[in-house]
């Protein structure tokens, strides 16, 4: 058991423990108030407090976890056994020297993104805003690190201790903006562009829609042995939606074709936090694939905190998928693995969880060109990221990237760097 002292008990920090030591490490801790420790040998005693008790691990504290409102935080980056930290202590008395607590919380609340920044045309956070723009993280998966870090801490004491065991994961998702080409058009939405002789063909059945990749896709997902999810953007409102129309025989077709193979989720659309636009689209997915949505993942990535979580949740959405930069690759929070969104001014815990993704095709056709081979460094470094701390790759595609042949090339390269890594071990 691991027993930790500290003065107070807020919801901020029971929220950092139980996602610390309950569902990252997979082991039972318990709180005191009590300074006197009985000490048991088969326990751990952790002493996240500024008073010194003997036989405690100490772990330096900070405000942050104490404190009830949202301000701006004293950060200064230094390092700790080459591991970049903040909220740290120049003491030499304590084991941990930097509140690795407060650290963990600052990142996985959004913390940041709640003070006065900057946004891009879209009202999103720009990336250049965070923390781990530092060229000491990166948008590294910094969270584990630290919490790799912490175990080596706890195993001196107790190298029995039964920790959660990870092994590296992949999971291709996939957004599905405008499933096809030109088919399922409402006319007098989005007219096609009958001057293209291959619209023709396709209008025509002569030729399948060139974004109609799915059975290839499937296919090769089946093979190779691997879990997906496919979100439907299922609103044509608009420039920034899709070109499908919701209605269309053809879509429905394909999300009950899809539906039966694997995971689906719904795309909310560019507008879908007014008006429970969010629920009226996801209560059409569910009547077209006969079957409970709970997986989300934002269009444009549009996820803004707290508003948008707080939309998820009146729909129900219990995991989403959204936690993501559009413009570089790399972990927005820091961390590779699902943990629960945590309202901040609300200061309360939730039941949304939110999955960090780290690698988008549209970044590098929409954001941030770069050539094939430039493209696949990229994807190695993040890849060798997350090898290192046994974490979670969620990759993001879509169909119409898919259907030119370097995206695709680019697909099945990244499919087997972790076959000859990871699945065959």
């Amino acid at each position: 058991m691991i027993v930790i002292y500290t003065s107070e008990v807020t919801n901020r920090l029971k929220y950092t423990l139980d996602f610390v030591f309950q569902q990252y490490f997979g082991l039972e801790y318990e709180l005191t108030d009590n300074p006197n420790l009985n000490i048991q040998p088969e326990n751990i005693y952790i002493n996240y407090s500024n008073i010194s008790i003997n036989n405690a691990i100490q772990i330096f504290q900070d405000e942050l976890l104490f404190q009830d409102n949202i301000q701006q935080q004293s950060i200064l980056i230094s390092h700790i056994e080459d591991i970049p930290v903040f909220f740290q202590t120049e003491s030499t008395s304590v084991d941990v020297p930097f509140d690795i607590f407060s650290c963990i919380f600052y990142l996985l609340s959004r913390y940041e993104e709640y003070l006065l920044h900057q946004q891009d045309e879209h009202g999103r956070y720009v990336s250049s805003n965070s923390i781990l723009a530092h060229k000491a993280f990166q948008f590294s998966p910094i969270v584990e690190i630290w919490l790799m870090y912490l175990k080596q801490k706890l195993l001196t004491i107790n190298p029995n201790l039964p920790f959660k065991k990870y092994e590296v994961e992949f999971l291709p998702t996939f957004d599905i903006d405008s499933a096809f080409r030109f088919l399922g058009r409402n006319w007098w939405k989005h007219f096609p562009n009958l001057s293209n002789k291959n619209a023709w063909k396709v209008l025509l059945e002569k030729e399948n829609d060139p974004f109609d990749i799915y059975a290839e896709l499937l296919l090769l997902l089946k093979e190779e042995k691997l879990s997906s999810i496919f979100f439907f953007l299922l609103n044509d409102d608009g420039d920034r939606n899709s070109k499908v129309s919701p209605t269309s025989k053809h879509l429905i077709n394909l999300i009950q074709q899809i539906s039966k193979q694997t995971e689906i989720g719904i795309h909310p659309s560019y507008y879908s936090n007014r008006d429970k636009l969010l629920i009226q689209e996801k209560n059409h997915l569910e009547k077209i694939a006969q079957q409970t949505i709970n997986k989300s993942r934002q269009h444009f990535l549009k996820l803004k905190f707290p508003d948008t979580c707080r939309v998820l949740i009146d729909a129900n959405i219990q995991a989403d998928y959204s936690l993501a930069y559009p413009n570089i690759s790399g972990f927005r929070a820091g961390i590779s693995r699902p943990f629960f969104f945590f309202d901040l001014p609300n200061n309360q815990p939730t039941n949304l969880q939110l999955f960090p993704t780290c690698w988008m095709d549209a970044t590098y056709e929409y954001y941030n060109k770069k050539s094939t081979d430039e493209i696949k460094i990229d994807f190695s470094l993040i890849y060798q990221q997350v090898k290192k701390i046994n974490g979670s790759f969620v990759g993001i595609f879509h169909n119409d990237l898919l259907s030119q042949q370097p995206n695709k090339e680019l697909f099945k390269y990244i499919i087997n760097q972790f076959k000859k890594d990871i699945l065959t071990q």
